[in-house]
């Protein structure tokens, strides 16, 4: 929990830019599934390591769906098969994600339990829930300020 904290300060250093951003709560999150999975010392390289190929991986995927996504967004007059290649495009990067959550669930199975691989995902999700939690807040209080 204590890692969720610092994130937030990372944040505020407005002087940095988004890839140092980036890396740094890359490790945030590393830390904190390393902990809440329990994990020893002696795993927790070769967890990162793991770990890092597969968010690099699944981030390749979603990236050009997305970059779809905000053309189309931007578009004020995209047609109607532009929208049916983007939301295949999103469904397409939905799938290759699950199945490169597969591949790597089988690598993780090599060197941890599956309580720490369950732990891992539910970790994820918390993770996930608190950045999001941490970003509407951020929105509330601009919204407030202006």
């Amino acid at each position: 929990m204590a890692l969720l904290v610092a994130i937030p300060v990372a944040a505020q250093h407005k002087c940095k830019d988004k890839e140092t951003m980036r890396r740094e709560v890359r490790e945030f999150k590393m830390k904190f599934l390393a902990q809440e999975m329990d994990l020893k010392e002696d795993l927790q390289k070769q967890f990162f390591e793991v770990y890092s190929q597969m968010s690099e991986e699944k981030a390749r995927t979603v990236s050009e769906a997305r970059r779809l996504e905000k053309k189309l967004a931007a578009s004020k007059d995209a047609s109607e098969a532009e929208y049916e290649a983007v939301s295949k495009a999103i469904t397409e990067a939905k799938e290759k994600d699950a199945e490169i959550e597969k591949r790597y669930d089988g690598k993780f199975a090599q060197f941890l339990t599956p309580k720490q691989i369950f732990r891992m995902k539910a970790a994820e999700e918390k993770f996930r829930d608190k950045v999001h939690e941490m970003r509407h807040k951020k929105r509330s209080a601009r919204k407030t300020d202006k």
